[in-house]
């Protein structure tokens, strides 16, 4: 039974004790001087892309005032990213999320990749002070669209080029902690596993009525027979 599980990353697989927003911030304060502290728009399950664009319609700014600085403002980004992310002291993994990895390289047929907001090095830099990188050789990206619903078809198609096996949206599974995860796969015709390990509460999810919904991915067995049903 043919499987391609795309995992979200931040609150589904790790929290980075808010390192992503505060390397927004310092970029939007330096390049902008945009005060992070007056601006309150909620990042999850969203693409860096679209938070951008969010805070500053928030700070009343014209989007177009990007234009042209988004390669100087992703490369400031990325590199007070590394520094929060060093500095996080409270920097976890969520339970369960690296026996379930383990678990599913096991399974015959069954293919791993990410689907997350971040754009692709934010992602990575991310992933890397746990080692999970390993794991995925390949993913979609915020960087690959402001539109989340756009990404598990990228992904497919890199998973379908990279693993030479053609998958069906059926055969995608989508695991994320916000109901933008469990929309995109809805969108796409995935199964979605919804995972309440952010800051979406556990009403909004059951609202979106996901394939399958979680406390947590601790319980391997449970979720790996949600990913095969």
């Amino acid at each position: 039974m043919v499987r391609l599980v795309l995992f979200d990353i931040d609150e589904t697989m790790i929290s980075s004790n808010g390192a992503g927003r505060r390397a927004i911030g310092r970029m939007l304060s330096k390049t902008f001087g945009i005060d992070p502290r007056e601006i309150k728009v909620s990042m999850s399950g969203k693409t860096d892309p679209q938070i951008l664009a969010e805070i500053f319609k928030a700070a009343d700014l014209d989007e177009s005032q990007m234009t042209g600085k988004q390669e100087e403002m992703f490369e400031f980004y990325l590199s007070v990213l590394q520094e929060e992310v060093n500095k996080a002291n409270r920097y976890i993994m969520h339970d369960g999320v690296v026996a379930l990895l383990e678990c599913l390289l096991t399974k015959e047929k069954c293919y791993l990749g990410l689907l997350t907001g971040n754009i692709e090095r934010g992602a990575r830099i991310k992933l890397e002070r746990f080692g999970l990188n390993k794991y995925f050789p390949l993913g979609a990206y915020g960087s690959d669209s402001h539109d989340r619903m756009h990404l598990p078809a990228i992904a497919t198609d890199r998973a379908t080029e990279h693993y030479q096996v053609n998958f069906a949206p059926s055969q995608v599974v989508i695991i994320g902690d916000s109901i933008y995860d469990v929309m995109c796969a809805k969108g796409y015709g995935a199964k979605s596993i919804a995972v309440n390990t952010g800051s979406t509460s556990l009403s909004d999810l059951e609202e979106q009525k996901p394939d399958f919904l979680f406390t947590s991915l601790a319980n391997t067995d449970e979720v790996v027979e949600a990913i095969f049903s």
